[in-house]
């Protein structure tokens, strides 16, 4: 087998498995639909014990230097969060009276069994753990590893089309039609800008901040109408 050979057979190994991965959760949380703290351990090996002991078996590294934080990093870090925080509020502000989203949040929060007692935990976990999970899988598995193998073009599309298919495969049945093209535009865009962020040294710090500060932008919106 030649080394053309070698590199291909990863890159659609690596496609495989994340595919594989965000399928069988995709079956677990619209089909099996367990309590949420269940579904939560569930994505937790999904997304990043099973990728790890793919890793391992295949005698790959994926903690470093995935996991390198460079302090005088963490205020430009913050900044860029913050941005990102203020476009999609902004957002909301400039499209709340063209889209219902008290409906939307209350059709949203039925399908995720969240209620206001609930919300604080459900928000912590979707903006600190759910985010780190699914960078893990999406950007450091999807992206920084697979463009070690494949094309960085094919590691940007496969990873930013997965990552937004997936969220809609979530929330489809919860939003209107249009708002669910505009939901998937937006989601694909999003994991572009993940990708770009990691792309100059493969960390995951970067896309983590960004997809943070993005969940709290959504949960503060989700917060206004629960």
């Amino acid at each position: 087998m030649t080394q053309t050979d070698r590199r291909r057979k990863r890159a659609y190994q690596i496609m495989a498995l994340v595919t594989a991965c965000c399928v069988f959760m995709a079956f677990i949380e619209t089909v099996v639909e367990p309590a949420y703290a269940v579904k939560s351990a569930v994505k937790a090996v999904v997304f990043l014990l099973v990728p790890l002991i793919a890793a391992r078996t295949a005698g790959v590294r994926l903690s470093s230097p995935a996991f390198r934080l460079d302090g005088k990093g963490v205020a430009r870090l913050l900044a860029l969060g913050f941005s990102i925080y203020g476009v999609i509020f902004a957002g909301y502000v400039l499209t709340k009276n063209l889209f219902d989203y008290a409906a939307l949040v209350e059709s949203l929060s039925a399908d995720q069994r969240v209620n206001a007692d609930s919300f604080a935990g459900v928000a912590f976990y979707i903006s600190f753990c759910n985010s780190f999970l699914e960078e893990f899988l999406f950007r450091l598995v999807a992206f920084v590893q697979l463009s070690r193998y494949a094309s960085r073009k094919t590691a940007y599309l496969f990873s930013s089309v997965l990552f937004a298919v997936y969220h809609i495969g979530m929330i489809g049945t919860s939003f209107p039609p249009v708002l669910l093209v505009l939901a998937l535009a937006g989601l694909t865009a999003g994991g572009l800008i993940f990708d770009c962020v990691d792309h100059k040294n493969g960390t995951l710090y970067n896309s983590w901040t960004v997809h943070m500060f993005a969940d709290f932008a959504i949960m503060t919106i989700w917060y206004l109408h629960i």
